[in-house]
């Protein structure tokens, strides 16, 4: 209980309040209309108003039950994209051990945003992207970049609008970022150690989905290494016979058209129909094992998603893994598979 925020416990007092004064006000009007006619009472219609009773009740109390969850379904809905609209801005350092030197930059994304970033000229002809969770800053990426930096990459490593350092009112969920990566795309191409670098990608989470929705868009990018890649819309949630599954992924549509509302904008197409558009470059789709108690293992939609790819899409389970903390358990293996997925497909496009 001490978990639940404060305004949902208000917004479930003030719903039992006004059941139990429905509640009462239907007892008042039974009692007025047993008084008004009061017939002989016999066994067989005493059972019989037991048992209508009781119906009622029933009947009540699956009402109240369905009028809850829809009113609480929508105050959860609307409060969700207020949050994750909401900026994340946050004071970025470069931390004392960094690994690799890295220059502080800043370019000029979508809707005319400066987005601050670090960017380090690649040893070889390619730079990758790394883009970060959701909410969080480029720091978010130091292990990946690190990986990458060891083996002669470039690497742009920047905070998503609204996020970190970068400006913008608003965060969109992914929604309005593939523009800010074609604006980091153009300034890697834009520098005079870089113009003719080919470019990679790595995203986790939210910048997984960013990762794959811009891949998609722009054939620019030559592979896609997307960790935990997050939904786009309702239709990328895999179906389920699961009657809770079953609601949330209904919710998600109330959800998409709140995003809609608050971002002013028409919806991109699901992941699950952008994603074939990709190949047939490489595309290397992350997932944890670990299963969540309601939704289970976030395979499950990366496999959903790979059924839409094509056939230059893979997908690995690292299955001790939860949400992007592969790393952290398979460190080496990791690094290995990462660093090697990207040495093969920077050689298969320069054949």
């Amino acid at each position: 209980m001490a978990n639940i925020p404060a305004d949902i416990l208000l917004a479930l007092l003030g719903l039992l309040c006004l059941l139990f004064v429905l509640f009462v006000w239907m007892r008042q009007r039974r009692g007025r209309r047993v008084t008004a006619v009061s017939p002989a009472t016999t066994p067989q219609s005493a059972i019989r108003r037991i048992t209508v009773y009781v119906l009622r009740l029933t009947g009540f109390a699956l009402v109240s039950f369905i009028i809850i969850a829809f009113l609480m379904t929508i105050y959860l809905n609307i409060r969700t994209v207020i949050e994750e609209t909401a900026p994340a801005p946050s004071l970025v350092e470069i931390p004392d051990d960094l690994a690799f030197p890295v220059e502080e930059i800043t370019f000029t994304g979508g809707d005319d945003l400066a987005l601050a970033g670090w960017y380090v000229p690649p040893q070889n002809d390619v730079v990758i992207i790394l883009l970060h969770g959701y909410g969080g800053n480029r720091t978010g990426n130091i292990w990946h970049a690190e990986q990458l930096y060891k083996a002669g990459y470039g690497l742009l490593l920047y905070d998503q609008r609204a996020s970190g350092e970068s400006e913008g009112d608003h965060r969109s969920y992914g929604w309005e970022d593939p523009a800010d990566v074609a604006a980091a795309m153009d300034y890697v191409h834009g520098r005079a150690d870089a113009n003719n670098v080919n470019i990679g990608i790595v995203g986790c989470s939210i910048g997984g989905q960013i990762a794959v929705q811009s891949a998609a868009q722009y054939p620019d990018i030559t592979a896609v290494w997307a960790d935990g890649t997050s939904s786009v819309r309702a239709d990328d949630i895999p179906p389920s016979d699961h009657p809770l599954l079953f609601l949330v992924r209904a919710s998600n549509y109330l959800l998409d058209w709140l995003f809609a509302q608050r971002l002013n904008m028409e919806p991109p197409p699901a992941l699950i129909e952008q994603i074939g558009h990709i190949e047939p470059r490489p595309v290397m789709l992350v997932a944890g094992g670990q299963s969540h108690p309601l939704y289970g293992s976030e395979s499950l939609i990366m496999h959903r998603y790979a059924t839409y790819a094509g056939e230059h899409t893979a997908v690995w389970v690292i299955e001790e893994a939860y949400h992007c903390d592969g790393p952290a358990h398979r460190p080496d293996e990791y690094a290995e598979r990462m660093v090697d997925f990207f040495a093969a497909a920077f050689a298969d496009a320069a054949k």
